[in-house]
């Protein structure tokens, strides 16, 4: 047994999850300074295995069959997280008097009411200082930076990203989380008027100018399809069927699964 004075030495998972964090932190700051696209693809992927990897952990305690399986360590990890999360929130508005305008698992997204990059970037800094000085084993960072982001509900939302803020480098891309029109069950023409039309709700032009541009493409979409100068490919869906097509319960809400019973009879 040790003795009383004798260090406690951390067990193995927080160990091993206490090196991935690390190693995946050690991989993000490189990416920063990596300035060839393929090389920062490649590091992308490696963070981005190192933080599924890390997450898998909870999966472990949480999962009857793991030899790790600790149903209790599992409920306090999801209670802390929730605790965290809504102590960050409360920072954020009663502290900072700072808009949140979203919260999920792991995150909160602040609306900074300013179009200038630094300004955001501040109040950001300024958040990360308040909350991180609370915890010894964990730390926000701020993740992204949105010009311009149309939420419709948790998990699904479309947002125009600022990369590489202020910096010859920045660049604006486009990021879409839960949206059906990133599914393979939409036709590609379905999927080609959604983003002319996320394109201009996030372009930050006059609601007026995007309520008649969207008038305009959707009134020639209609009138290309009645004169039939689509092509039929573009109205074609591609989805699996993940059984027998009789072992659906309501084939008839499936098109997918409608077309199937066709062919087979």
């Amino acid at each position: 047994m040790p003795s009383g004075n004798a260090a406690i030495k951390d067990a193995i998972l927080p160990n091993v999850l206490k090196n991935l964090v690390s190693k995946r932190r050690m991989v993000k700051g490189q990416m920063k300074a990596e300035k060839d696209p393929v090389k920062y693809q490649q590091l992308n992927i490696r963070q981005t295995a190192l933080k599924l990897t890390a997450n898998s952990m909870y999966g472990c305690l949480g999962f009857s069959s793991s030899r790790f399986f600790a149903q209790a360590i599992a409920a306090l990890i999801t209670r802390t997280g929730r605790e965290t999360l809504l102590k960050t929130k409360d920072i954020a508005e009663e502290k900072l008097n700072f808009s949140v305008i979203y919260g999920d698992t792991d995150s909160i997204m602040i609306n900074t009411g300013t179009t200038h990059v630094n300004q955001a970037i501040e109040m950001g800094k300024k958040l990360k200082q308040e909350v991180n000085v609370l915890y010894k084993c964990l730390e926000i960072e701020i993740d992204g930076l949105f010009k311009s982001m149309l939420l419709l509900k948790k998990k699904k939302y479309a947002a125009l990203i600022i990369e590489n803020a202020g910096t010859k480098d920045e660049k604006i891309t486009t990021e879409l989380k839960g949206l059906d029109m990133v599914r393979r069950d939409w036709c590609p023409l379905s999927k080609q008027v959604g983003n002319f039309v996320l394109t201009e709700i996030l372009s930050g032009k006059q609601r007026e100018d995007v309520v008649l541009s969207l008038n305009e493409y959707l009134s020639g979409i209609g009138n290309k399809m009645k004169e039939g100068t689509i092509m039929l490919k573009d109205y074609i869906i591609t989805k699996q069927l993940t059984r027998n097509p009789g072992e659906y319960s309501d084939p008839k809400s499936l098109p997918h699964v409608q077309v199937a019973l066709r062919l087979k009879s």
